[in-house]
């Protein structure tokens, strides 16, 4: 069975959006100093679900439960939140999986062939899951000597197909070569301060988006290129039309880039085509049939195929819903969807809906966290 992953990111990482404050955001910021913060208390648990009921009554007043990302594999569904992975069979909560008493704010899901993967933002440590368990796995030997307190707050995002795992961060790529060796990947030739941002795969051809220049988090756009790897080099850099990347995926249909404002653009070899949507994309995935599927704000979830958008599934909110950041993920027909309230913090004016959706056969089911869990 294939294993579908889709992550939703920010210019800001999901630990910022789900972090309890200050104190914690601080606490984050300064985990990216140097080398990791403590990582001596990084024990996996897996826990049972009435766990999942403890922890979110234990979150501050000033921090709301939120997830953080969607995954399939090996036909379970896992949920990355802000008190640990959330892990379901079906519509049921089967388990809850953590590393810290608190602070067990988790990244991704990511899937490969093998293995789950997340990194958990309390330590910046990647996590995987294979058929023996947990394992903890070492972020790639930084370039520079270390990890600025930007890269980690961007943090680390992965993606994975036929030829392997690849994990982009602090403005490069690595490859995963098992069982336990990064190898960074070239990158194209491009100006001072510009890094990897993004890397996808298409009938075997690399593309690979480069942020040109300096550009830090926030309302302002960056300028990207995007990049055909050619043998042992690259092509020239073509213009990417996007403000801010949000995600990049390969298909058997083609490479597609999600920017922050709902556009979406398919990658060509002469340039990036901007595609005609039924609304503002909030995010995309790739699915068992490794086609392309998509979520429009208020219009649902379309399937993009060579006559263009199908819809799947009408949108589970109605019109009147906030701003919410989504997650989407498929496999083998099942889809799931989650969103998380946009906080006044970001300067939205109606907060959204946290909530976790799974469809089957064109009806959606609403999994009430809390009280999935008690049962």
């Amino acid at each position: 069975m294939g294993r579908i992953f889709s992550s939703t990111r920010a210019a800001l990482s999901e630990r910022f959006r789900l972090c309890f404050g200050v104190a914690s955001l601080v606490a984050v910021v300064l985990a990216g100093c140097g080398e990791a913060a403590d990582q001596r208390g990084a024990v996996a648990k897996t826990l049972p679900p009435t766990e999942i009921v403890r922890r979110i009554a234990s979150l501050p007043d000033y921090a709301h439960f939120g997830f953080s990302g969607v995954a399939f594999d090996a036909g379970q569904l896992y949920v990355a939140t802000n008190i640990g992975l959330i892990e379901l069979q079906g519509t049921s909560i089967k388990s809850l999986h953590t590393w810290y008493p608190g602070d067990d704010v988790v990244e991704g899901p990511w899937a490969d062939e093998t293995s789950l993967w997340i990194q958990h933002a309390h330590d910046g440590v990647l996590q995987r899951l294979d058929g023996t368990g947990w394992h903890r796995v070492a972020l790639p030997a930084p370039p520079n000597g270390y990890y600025s307190r930007g890269d980690m707050a961007e943090g680390f995002r992965a993606i994975s197909d036929a030829t392997g795992l690849r994990l982009i961060g602090a403005d490069h790529v690595w490859a995963w070569n098992s069982p336990d060796q990064w190898s960074m990947e070239s990158s194209p030739a491009a100006p001072q301060y510009s890094g990897s941002v993004g890397v996808a795969f298409f009938r075997g051809r690399e593309v690979r988006i480069m942020r040109l220049g300096f550009c830090i988090g926030g309302p302002d756009p960056c300028d990207y290129a995007f990049y055909w790897r050619k043998g042992n080099g690259w092509s020239e850099g073509r213009t990417l039309p996007l403000a801010r990347l949000r995600q990049v995926l390969g298909t058997a249909d083609g490479i597609f880039a999600r920017g922050g404002k709902g556009g979406l653009v398919r990658l060509d070899d002469e340039g990036a085509v901007v595609l005609e949507t039924p609304g503002q994309c909030e995010a995309i995935a790739r699915t068992s049939a490794d086609k392309l599927i998509a979520s429009f704000v208020g219009a649902g979830v379309f399937a993009l195929g060579p006559k263009g958008w199908t819809k799947v599934l009408d949108s589970p909110y109605g019109p009147s819903e906030g701003e919410h950041w989504a997650h989407l993920a498929e496999n083998d027909g099942v889809i799931a969807y989650a969103t998380t309230t946009m906080s006044a913090s970001y300067g939205k004016q109606e907060a959204g809906t946290t909530a976790l959706w799974i469809a089957e056969a064109g009806n959606w089911a609403r999994i009430d966290i809390e009280q999935a869990a008690r049962n």
